[in-house]
């Protein structure tokens, strides 16, 4: 019975810190926000993974940093978030924070389209204008690598 208390409280405690990580977003409290979402994002939080790509992309609470804007970005895109693979793949389209990888980028923004992530429809469809069915056929690898990975 303790152990299913501590349990408990173990995950009331996580779900309380990562909620409070995105109401310090939309308070704007991006100094504080930096902080508790970098503990949650640490802990694998996905949500909290996003709310830190998105101030580090930002430079809020910190300085712009795009190399780690991707790499939280990636760690949430990776466990679904549909947004965050979005986000991730008009980074990759765009070289933000890496080289420009158009075929990882057309793959992030199908997993997102799939998702029914609105935006990545027409993302795709225009990205998808500029690769060559070669291109096109590595990134069905792709996608099905990483729709292999999702829980």
């Amino acid at each position: 019975m303790r152990s299913f208390i501590f349990l408990f409280l173990a995950i009331f405690s996580h779900n309380l810190l990562a909620n409070q990580c995105i109401d310090l977003m939309k308070k704007e409290d991006f100094y504080e926000a930096s902080d508790v979402c970098t503990a949650m994002a640490k802990k694998g939080e996905m949500n909290a993974q996003f709310s830190l790509a998105i101030m580090y992309y930002q430079g809020s609470g910190m300085m712009s940093d795009l190399g780690e804007a991707q790499k939280w970005m990636r760690k949430a895109a990776e466990q679904n978030h549909d947004q965050a693979q979005y986000n991730l793949g008009i980074m990759l389209a765009n070289g933000q924070g890496s080289n420009t990888d158009l075929v990882s980028a057309y793959a992030w923004l199908s997993v997102s389209a799939a998702n029914g992530y609105a935006a990545a429809t027409e993302a795709v469809k225009q990205l998808g204008a500029e690769l060559s069915s070669k291109e096109k056929k590595e990134a069905d690898i792709q996608i099905q690598q990483i729709k292999s990975h999702f829980k």
